[in-house]
């Protein structure tokens, strides 16, 4: 009974370890599949894949440099850091907070929504009962002519 049993156990091992082999098998060839040329971007690390992701992250690293320096020097896009007004949506590099409608929730506005809101006066009239001002904000990242 012993040896049928150490059999059957031994039958059951070189079943499991013929399907663990197969799977083995078929996970390298797909893998080496994947890693066909065809999949690669064509350049000059074809052969060497890892290369080629870290030579890409090293020109991006490369690229966000160059656009860092460009904007410390007055180079760079002239949006940068700038906000939108409230009201008319524009992009500007000075906004003003205040209140100016009944739900008197603070808003950052723009020069030109300033004055409607406020009739051009800082501490506002009685013609704008909602307005109050807040503060100013400055794109301290703006370009400067």
């Amino acid at each position: 009974n012993d040896d049928d049993a150490n059999e059957d156990c031994e039958h059951e091992l070189e079943d499991i370890f013929e399907n663990v082999n197969h799977d083995i098998v078929n996970d390298a060839q797909s893998v080496s599949s994947q890693n066909s040329p065809d999949n690669y971007e064509v350049d000059s690390y074809d052969a060497y894949p890892c290369l080629d992701s870290k030579a890409r992250r090293k020109e991006e690293k490369k690229r966000m440099k160059a656009e860092r320096r460009a904007q410390r020097e007055g180079r760079g896009d002239p949006s940068a850091g700038q906000k939108q007004c409230t009201i008319c949506n524009k992009s500007v590099n000075l906004l003003i907070r205040c209140t100016y409608d009944s739900t008197e929730e603070w808003g950052m506005v723009c020069g030109k929504c300033w004055k409607e809101v406020s009739g051009g006066v800082v501490d506002g009239d009685s013609a704008h009962p909602h307005y109050r001002y807040g503060g100013l904000w400055k794109n301290r990242r703006a370009q400067r002519a």
